[in-house]
Formats: structure tokens, sequence, C-alpha cells
């Protein structure tokens, strides 16, 4: 890797980690939760735009939308103000914010709780789900290192969510990055399934990897919500003569306005709405690739936690690119014993990368606020279908 391409991964994972904690830091009862999603993109873009601004021509900025994944909610939902829902006490709320710059990537997230009492610390499920899901990445992130292996990875996460009395969620990768690649070819699930092989493939010094621990109370299982997709991708890879006209309309929009990376049709056919009408045709041909917003298979009060780290593979060890937040006031009943193997991994050492510091924002961009007093403790289901 080219000093270049090191600074870049930590100029994104630098904005990555500053707009994560701005965003965790307004989450609240009250808060719209497409105003948040809105709010975190505009920070991405705005501070993108403040780096190499000598550069001519160099791409950057969203490389995934922010989604507010709340609850039993796996991921993937940034809702337009028709979808929205307003964040209620008590709701578990999952932050994810994916930046590039020059197609260097970086990705965070980070759990928090809606409450009106921080100081009041959660004992029940939703401690287990995060406690779980926090440490299954610091255990993840002391693994990227030289000669160690995705099975040998996938087992650890799979012991920390077992010892929570919880299971890892579906549809969750630990992703190979490079440049303009977010699934390179040492991708795989972090979820063991039988019936799929892991790669056998070690971690190699200079490998850069994005780690998503997303954990459940439930069994984990990952199913389609009652909410539509808002986020899709380009597959280059695909080629098809598109037969309606505002299918060829919204491709051609598409294809003028977003590179390789995943973003809102909503903002794709923001200045024509006629162009939805396209998005069927487009999906069926593969052409576009919806990313559904998941939820947990099981029914009932379920609760989903997830951190997501950006590590480097260095010959000394582990470079942690994005920066740690705090964990929300949560206790749970288990704990890690030290000589485990978990205890023992946890032990290890890693590097945190220095990050440089972003220039101040001229722009001045509006921070939400609470749209509704929600200081009385609702129902904090999303889903209870």
């Amino acid at each position: 890797m080219s000093a270049d391409g090191n600074a870049k991964y930590k100029t994104a994972s630098a904005v990555a980690s500053y707009v994560l904690q701005s965003v965790v830091g307004i989450v609240a009862p009250g808060m719209s939760v497409a105003a948040i999603c809105n709010y975190s993109d505009a920070l991405v873009s705005a501070h993108c735009k403040s780096v190499y601004r000598k550069e001519q021509g160099i791409e950057r900025g969203i490389s995934f939308p922010t989604t507010v994944s709340v609850n039993k909610v796996i991921q993937n939902y940034s809702p337009s103000s028709e979808d929205d829902y307003i964040l209620r006490e008590g709701d578990v709320v999952k932050i994810e914010i994916g930046v590039h710059i020059d197609g260097y990537i970086s990705s965070a997230a980070h759990t928090t709780i809606a409450t009106n009492s921080p100081e009041v610390a959660i004992t029940d499920r939703r401690a287990d789900a995060i406690s779980a899901a926090y440490y299954a990445s610091e255990v993840a992130v002391r693994m990227i290192r030289p000669g160690q292996t995705p099975r040998n990875l996938i087992k650890a996460i799979g012991l920390v969510a077992s010892g929570f009395k919880c299971s890892v969620a579906e549809e969750t990768f630990t992703c190979q990055i490079d440049r303009f690649v977010v699934s390179g070819n040492n991708t795989f699930a972090n979820r063991f399934n039988p019936d799929v092989v892991v790669p056998e493939t070690p971690f190699e010094t200079g490998e850069f990897y994005t780690i998503d621990c997303t954990i459940s109370t439930g069994d984990g299982q990952a199913r389609a919500s009652q909410y539509n997709p808002s986020i899709y991708q380009r597959d280059v890879n695909q080629h098809y003569s598109l037969k309606l006209r505002t299918s060829r309309s919204l491709f051609s929009e598409v294809c003028k306005r977003f590179s390789v990376f995943p973003f809102l049709m909503r903002d794709a056919i923001a200045d024509n709405h006629t162009l939805k009408a396209g998005i069927g045709e487009c999906v069926k041909s593969h052409l576009l690739v919806p990313f559904a917003v998941t939820t947990e298979k099981r029914n009932g009060d379920q609760y989903v936690a997830q951190f997501k780290v950006t590590v480097m593979c260095n010959f000394t060890g582990p470079i942690r690119l994005t920066r740690a937040l705090p964990m929300p006031s949560v206790q749970s009943s288990t704990t890690i014993p030290t000589d485990s193997e978990i205890g023992q991994i946890l032990g290890l050492d890693f590097e945190q990368a220095a990050l440089p510091e972003l220039p101040l924002l001229k722009l001045n961009i509006q921070t939400p606020v609470p749209v509704i007093d929600q200081s009385v403790p609702e129902s904090s289901s999303m889903d209870t279908t």
C-alpha cells in the first residue's frame, strides 16, 4: 500500500469517526430517524469536500448511506419522511456510516440507547446484545493479524455471542476492502453456517478489513421487514437493454450521479419522481441491487446491537483505523473471565492509528432536534410482526 493510499484510508476513517461521534451525540427520544440519517450524510459530504481540495478530479464522499436501525431491525434502514420512525425512550439505536476518499473506504457503526436518563444502567436483554456486539468487535479487531484465519475469527465471534446467550445476525460480514472495492476476495459471513465453505486464506500484511459485529437476542435469522428498500447499488458487471423509457432514464441518472458505491434511491429521483416507475425493471434485470431492510425473524421483544470497525493488518499486528466510542450505560449479568479463550484474545495488543485533524467546516449544517416529547416510555419495537 502506498503512502498516499494509507493517508486516504486514515482521512476517511477520521471523517467516519468524527461524524459517528457527532450523530451518536444527538440520539434522543423524539428524534426522527430520517432527520438523523440526512444530518449524518450531510456531515459526511461536507467533511469529505473539505479535504484533498487541491487534487483535481478526486472522488470522495459517502461509500454507504447512513443507516439508523432500531431495536430488532438488523440493517439498512434509512427512511424517507413517509417511512420515518420517531425514537422512543429505551430504543436500541444502531448507527452505521460509510466514507471514502478517492475510493479508499472506511466504515464504522455504534450502538446506543435513546434515553433521557443516560446515567441509569440498562440491565435487561438489551445489555446482553450490546455487550456481546461490543466485545465481539473488540475480539475481532485483535484477530486481524498475519497468519490468523477467518475460521478462527468466526469461531471467536460466535463464542462471544453464545456467552451472552445471543446469536450472530445473518447477512453480516467481515469484508476485505480495497480502492473502490467494498467486498474483496477474503470476505466472509461472521455467522457460522455449516453449509458454507469458509475461506482459509490467512490475513496478510497490508490488507484492510471492515468488521461488522451484529448480535441479536433472538436466533439471528434475518427476514425482510415491512420497510421498502431505500438503498441501491449498481451492478457494473450486468448489461441489459431496458425496455421502458422511465427505466432507461432512471438508469442513466444513476450512472451519471453515482459511481460503484451504494446510494439512496430518493436522491436519484429527487428531481423527477416519475423515475420511480423504472425501479422495478432495473431491479428485475439486475442492473440495480436493492439492500433489503432486514429484521430479526423471531417474534416478540428482541434486540439487535451492532459495532463496526475498519482495521489494517500490519506486520506488527492490527491497526484500528476508526475510533471506538464509549459504550452506553449497560450492565450485563454475563462477564468474560480473563483466563478464558475470549479473555486471552482481549488481552492481546493492537494499535490505534493516529488520524488527521479535519478542517473546520465553513458550511453550517443544522442539527436536528426532537420533534415530539417522548419522555414517557412506550412500546420499544419498530417491527412487531
